[in-house]
């Protein structure tokens, strides 16, 4: 792996993160909501039918009318919780992302995954030219003023978990918005508005494979330079040998060690950035 200072210049979009890591998305059957269950070996990381947990889809009102969906989980018992966003790459139905918000849930979470590409078809290449990062980032507002009103949900900031051009995404919201006070970032790009990521003061955690055949392993060695220059917290874990999505186990690179480990500092740093007074 290189890990030279001159890593590619270029200024990715949405559609260009689409093109780099669709090829780990390409072929797959979106399972839904418990097409896993039917499997008689359920992975690892799986928990979307633990008994201790609530979810479902959701569907946002903005300026007085429904707009896009997301899906929530929430733990059964009763008490208010951090609220967490899930930013995804690509469209949610791939059954990973609800079960982020399940697994978010089993750790105290509220999580809320919302379509932050929901101009997309089926077809995760069929993208409307007309929809950029802008777009995707006044879509993770609009999921955040959901959250904000819910009962079950404490005040005082938000999370986010992003996985590829959701991980570029969610640093992109953080440098612009205070109220995020956490952001986890799997196998992220840069993408447009890179000098944005300057601005954040937020703690990141960066998780990276080696091996990732969609986005270069030496972004995120950019991505934390960037972040430590401006003295934001960050940290970096690799992964030897993971390629691109090793935490999604609906993909052919699962490695569910990994995945496990991954997860674990995940739900470490939220904890610790979230329930900070």
């Amino acid at each position: 792996m290189c890990i030279d200072d001159d890593c590619g210049e270029s200024e990715l979009d949405r559609r260009d993160f689409l093109k780099r890591g669709g090829g780990a998305v390409a072929g797959l059957v979106a399972l839904g909501v418990g097409g896993a269950a039917q499997k008689k070996e359920q992975p690892p990381t799986r928990v979307l039918d633990d008994p201790a947990i609530q979810h479902g889809k959701v569907t946002f009102t903005h300026n007085g009318e429904q707009t896009f969906d997301g899906y929530l989980a929430r733990p059964k018992a009763s008490g208010v919780f951090p609220g967490v966003l899930v930013i995804a790459g690509n469209l949610i139905a791939e059954e990973y992302i609800p079960n982020t918000c399940a697994a978010l849930a089993l750790a105290g979470f509220v999580g809320l995954a919302p379509e932050v590409v929901h101009h997309m078809s089926d077809n995760a290449q069929d993208v409307d030219k007309d929809h950029n990062n802008n777009d995707a980032i006044e879509n993770i507002l609009v999921a955040a003023d959901y959250l904000r009103i819910q009962p079950f949900v404490r005040g005082g900031g938000f999370g986010l978990v992003g996985f590829c051009y959701g991980g570029w995404i969610s640093l992109l919201a953080a440098a612009r918005f205070r109220e995020i006070r956490a952001v986890i970032a799997y196998h992220p790009g840069i993408g447009r508005y890179r000098d944005e990521i300057s601005e954040v003061r937020t703690p990141v955690q960066l998780h990276q494979g080696t091996a990732d055949e969609s986005i270069d392993p030496k972004t995120a060695i950019q991505i934390r330079d960037v972040l430590t220059a401006h003295h934001a917290p960050v940290e970096l874990f690799w992964y030897k040998g993971a390629n691109h999505g090793f935490l999604a186990y609906t993909r052919e690179f699962y490695r569910p060690d990994y995945a496990k480990l991954a997860w674990k500092r995940t739900t470490e740093f939220l904890r610790k950035h979230l329930n900070e007074k």
